[in-house]
């Protein structure tokens, strides 16, 4: 088969159809970005990433993607050095790669958990204000004793969500019937 002959294909994220998966959607098209990924020595045999699902490793993919970089020095001493921080991966950008929202919010919390990424600035309810992370190198010490946990904490305050209320009026309820 002649190199001209091979056929292209867009391989969608893991547990998502094919059906649901449209590549040449505008909103797709908008979503690619033209930058290479370099994963950082290390990261691909570290026991953190092992842990990582299949769509956790493509989120982090991109969060990898979107960083910044700029050149240092002069001649021969002059490297790339990364900006790590202000990193923005939105929930409807990840629907337009075609990772549901619980997929993505799993992944973001394994990647948190992990090690790798950190919350810059936890982003608001409605929707104006996105979350900015950081790339992290935790996952450099994840299983030592110097490792440090971390976790994306709650867009609302404990007892203001559904669930509390539910559970709130349900003590209350039983409380009337003793």
């Amino acid at each position: 088969m002649l190199e001209s002959d091979a056929v292209h294909t867009v391989i969608p994220f893991p547990g998502v159809s094919k059906e649901k998966h449209k590549p040449k959607s505008s909103k797709y098209e908008k979503s690619l970005i033209k930058r290479g990924i370099f994963i950082p020595p290390g990261m691909y045999e570290s026991r953190a990433f092992g842990l990582l699902r299949p769509s956790a490793i493509l989120i982090l993919l991109r969060f990898i993607q979107k960083q910044r970089w700029h050149k240092e020095g002069k001649g021969r001493s002059k490297r790339i050095v990364y900006d790590k921080g202000g990193l923005v991966f939105t929930y409807a950008e990840a629907e337009a790669l075609g990772i549901s929202r619980s997929t993505f919010l799993r992944g973001l919390n394994a990647l948190i958990e992990l090690g790798f990424l950190d919350v810059e600035h936890q982003g608001g309810a409605y929707g104006h204000d996105y979350s900015r992370y950081a790339l992290s190198e935790r996952w450099r010490d994840y299983g030592t004793p110097t490792f440090k946990a971390s976790q994306k904490k709650r867009r609302l305050q404990p007892g203001l969500d559904v669930n509390s209320r539910i559970n709130a009026m349900k003590k209350a309820s039983e409380k009337e019937a003793i």
